[in-house]
């Protein structure tokens, strides 16, 4: 279970308990009207945990069939291609998670890690003589570094034609995506789950936007990933 939903049920059992001595205390010092708008707000709270507790197990199962499939989806989808990995700030879980996901599609990783107050070294790496053509700059914390790093490395790489996704954890404080996709060519909000690792890898091969799982995102379209089945050649005639 993921920690947002965690946080959501156990929250809703601390409410229950709230409701429950005051359903008690209620008995004792009030009214019948006032216990049976509590018995009527548990009841309607135990509903809705049943129906959190089952969203959470269809997402749970969903992630679990998308992991399992994924290695047939995106097989050899990148081979031959060199994507350089930067992780920005404290965004080494994201690196780690995009380099995975490029590794399981075929693609060659390199690594570059840019401080966070260092604007200096990140246009340093947009001029490098050897860049490749495909970069993803993973991690970020805040909206001001975001400004002062992310945005001028992102568009001094597109100056030079460089191809540029933009990626974060799922779980974020602050999701720097609409920052990021004024200077992007796709964004990833969710990349330590199977949802992003496809988003990062069709965004690679071209599709373009804020793609995950988050307010606002599309859902990655698995079109550029899906290979034509050759068509068979005909039997030769024999002859006569």
């Amino acid at each position: 279970m993921t920690p947002d939903f965690r946080y959501h049920v156990a929250s809703l059992s601390a409410i229950f308990l709230a409701l429950g001595i005051g359903i008690l205390v209620g008995t004792a010092f009030v009214g019948t009207k006032v216990v049976d708008r509590q018995t009527t707000a548990v009841n309607r709270l135990t509903k809705e945990t049943i129906e959190l507790r089952k969203e959470t197990h269809e997402r749970e199962q969903t992630e679990k069939t998308l992991q399992d499939a994924l290695p047939l989806l995106v097989k050899e989808a990148l081979i031959g291609k060199t994507v350089l990995v930067v992780q920005v700030g404290s965004g080494r879980e994201a690196a780690e998670q995009a380099q995975k996901a490029l590794e399981l599609a075929g693609a060659t990783v390199e690594r570059e890690t840019v401080t966070d107050d260092d604007t200096g070294e990140s246009l340093e790496l947009a001029s490098r003589s050897e860049l490749p053509r495909l970069v993803v700059l993973a991690g970020g914390e805040s909206e001001q570094q975001a400004q002062r790093r992310d945005i001028p490395l992102l568009k001094a790489l597109h100056s030079v034609g460089v191809r540029t996704v933009a990626v974060e954890l799922y779980e974020t404080p602050v999701s720097l995506v609409p920052l990021w996709s004024t200077a992007a060519d796709a964004t990833v909000d969710c990349v330590n789950r199977a949802t992003g690792w496809l988003a990062l890898i069709v965004a690679l091969q071209g599709e373009s936007g804020n793609l995950g799982l988050k307010t606002g995102a599309i859902t990655p379209p698995l079109e550029p990933l899906v290979k034509p089945t050759p068509t068979p050649l005909p039997s030769p005639t024999p002859e006569p």
